[in-house]
């Protein structure tokens, strides 16, 4: 392992924290949430999500690098706001899932980045197991609404 990532290795990092962070949020809303069906939904994406994150911890590993972690000081601010905002909206239950779904336009953004277009090379079939990933959590979010 090198002390400096290469382009590749940040980009791969980039995504791995930010899948990992999504994943973490889900989980944090299903526990936040009182309605099971919902709760179960979200658990479901953040099972697909840690598979994924496991792939690309995989690659991060294979690129000669090891994989970062999300900031949990960060992580439970982020939390502890959408908890708040989720408590202040007409229907908690579609606010999270709001919140959730804001959080997948993000990711969709972040793949679309010029920072992460080095992987398009190497990494392409990663990058659409993400954009997939992400479709079909938009998929399962519409069917809890």
């Amino acid at each position: 392992m090198s002390v400096l990532r290469n382009d590749v290795q940040v980009a791969l990092n980039d995504v791995h924290v930010a899948f990992m962070e999504s994943a973490d949020h889900y989980r944090d809303a299903a526990d936040f949430l009182n309605k099971a069906s919902v709760s179960r939904g979200l658990i479901a994406i953040a099972e697909q999500r840690d598979q994924l994150v496991g792939d690309i911890e995989k690659a991060i590993r294979d690129s000669g690098d090891l994989p970062s972690v999300p900031d949990t000081d960060r992580e439970t601010g982020e939390q502890l706001i959408q908890h708040l905002t989720a408590m202040f909206s007409a229907d908690e239950t579609q606010g999270v899932l709001q919140q959730r779904r804001e959080d997948e336009q993000w990711l969709q953004e972040l793949l679309d980045s010029p920072e992460l277009a080095c992987l398009a090379k190497d990494y392409q079939a990663i990058v659409s197991r993400c954009r997939d990933n992400i479709e079909w959590a938009l998929e399962k979010l519409d069917s809890l609404s």
